[in-house]
């Protein structure tokens, strides 16, 4: 069976649309883990990723062993490099523990405020982001790819005593 490019480059655009936008959609749900609350990202958005990038890279072989000229080197390095750079800016996992806020990512290094160290709470996007901001120069931001926007932010200004920025 011979696949027509043009039918599948507009199929794997049209998935690609669907799930990016179909994940700020879906709300998510919070779990409670021995450390705290943990505010992960939504389902839909990390299943996209898991998709997405391995059938970029099958469609990049596929396009590499069907036409007649050899793919320069410095072609499948930038893909690489794209899908390292994916996979780095992925949200880290948010956990509101009793003392403070912590976020971890897969290969960056975690971030850490102490409750009493948080200068500012700041909503933006429609409430759909919040912004942390400490006194040690740390940011942490719930973004619209984690679950439960809402639950966060009255999570947050319980656990802080500050008010929400709009």
């Amino acid at each position: 069976m011979h696949l027509d490019t043009h039918i599948l480059r507009a199929v794997a655009v049209g998935l690609a649309i669907v799930l990016l936008y179909g994940s700020r959609l879906t709300k998510g749900s919070v779990s409670q883990a021995p450390d705290g609350i943990v505010f992960r990202i939504k389902p839909l958005f990390a299943w996209s990723r898991a998709i997405a990038l391995p059938a970029y890279i099958l469609f990049f072989l596929y396009m590499a062993a069907t036409q007649k000229q050899q793919v320069p080197w410095w072609m499948a390095l930038l893909l690489l490099a794209a899908i390292a750079l994916g996979v780095m800016q992925m949200p880290g996992t948010i956990t509101l523990t009793p003392t403070a806020i912590k976020q971890r990512f897969w290969f960056q290094p975690s971030k850490t405020i102490q409750y009493g160290e948080v200068m500012a709470i700041q909503a933006m996007q429609g409430g759909r982001m919040t912004r942390v901001a400490g006194d040690n120069r740390v940011t942490i931001t719930h973004t619209s790819n984690h679950c439960a926007a809402m639950e966060f932010q009255q999570e947050i200004e319980r656990r802080t005593g500050k008010r929400i920025i709009l």
